[in-house]
């Protein structure tokens, strides 16, 4: 049997052995202790310039629910944080739409991510339409932006 002290040095020095070789592979641990990427991930700057032509009804925001909830919930989660079922499994850990952080990015950049995606979230470019991926913004500014507005 272990004795007690030598449990919790070993613990501290799994954590620690565990934080070092995040921070060697990129990432850093966060308060929540989900991993995130140091390098941002950030759409061209032509991205940023695109507007949103779908005008944000109430049929555009409840297609952008389905699409959401179909594709998006189960990394993002059902609040918008980021602490989907999957999303747990993820490195780097999956945005979290309610911080204003994410929303100091343009529609267009949004747009541009979910277009192209960046390992690990998939590229959605020919799983779902234009249409569809400008309806899941609008449904994300309604749902979780602090603003509640596009840009």
């Amino acid at each position: 049997m272990i004795p007690m002290r030598f449990k919790v040095c070993l613990t501290a020095a799994t954590l620690a052995a565990a934080m070092t070789a995040s921070l060697v592979a990129g990432y850093n641990i966060t308060r929540g202790g989900h991993a995130r990427c140091f390098d941002h991930w950030k759409a061209p700057r032509s991205a940023r310039t695109m507007v949103n032509p779908i005008p944000a009804t109430a049929a555009s925001i409840h297609s952008g629910q389905v699409v959401y909830t179909q594709n998006c919930e189960a990394c993002h989660g059902h609040n918008g944080k980021g602490d989907g079922p999957t999303g747990a499994f993820l490195s780097p850990h999956p945005a979290n739409f309610t911080r204003p952080q994410f929303w100091k990015q343009s529609d267009g950049d949004i747009f541009w991510k979910i277009t192209h995606g960046h390992s690990p979230m998939p590229s959605f470019q020919g799983s779902l339409s234009r249409h569809q991926r400008w309806d899941v913004i609008n449904y994300l500014h309604k749902e979780f932006d602090p603003a509640g507005g596009g840009k």
